[in-house]
C-alpha cells in the first residue's frame, strides 16, 4: 500500500507541475486569452492527480475541465461526450471525414479554434 501511495503521489507531483509549465507557457504564447485545462480518461479519475492539477489552475487563474467521473474512464463515452458537447452547440458535419485512428496532433484540423493566434 506504501509503494503504490507513494507511487501515486510521484505521478501527481509531476503531472501538477507538467501541467504547471504548460499553463504558464501558454499564458506566455496567448496573454489575455481566457485559460483553460481540460483533462480526460483514466488521470481524470485519479483524485489525487485532479487535486495536483487544481493547485496550478487556481494559482494561474486557470478553469480546470473534468468530465463526470462515469465518463472518465472509457474512450468510447469520452468520443460520445464530446460528440454530444458539440451537437449541444450545434457544431454538426456531414459526416463525410475520413476515420483516421492515429491522426497526429499537429494537424491544422486538430488545432484549438478560436485561440488567437
Amino acid at each position: 500500500a506504501d509503494i503504490a501511495a507513494s507511487f501515486q503521489e510521484t505521478v501527481a507531483e509531476i503531472v501538477g507541475f507538467r501541467a504547471r509549465q504548460a499553463l504558464e507557457k501558454f499564458v506566455e504564447k496567448f496573454p489575455g486569452e481566457p485559460i483553460r485545462l481540460v483533462v480526460a480518461g483514466g488521470v481524470a479519475a485519479n483524485l489525487r492527480i485532479a487535486e495536483a492539477l487544481q493547485t496550478p489552475c487556481q494559482e494561474l487563474g486557470a478553469e480546470l475541465i473534468v468530465p463526470p467521473i462515469a465518463l472518465c474512464t472509457d474512450n468510447g463515452a469520452m468520443i460520445a461526450w464530446a460528440g454530444a458537447e458539440r451537437f449541444a452547440l450545434d457544431d454538426t458535419n456531414d459526416l463525410t471525414i475520413a476515420a483516421r485512428p492515429r491522426w497526429p496532433l499537429q494537424d491544422e484540423d486538430m488545432r484549438v479554434k478560436n485561440h488567437g493566434a
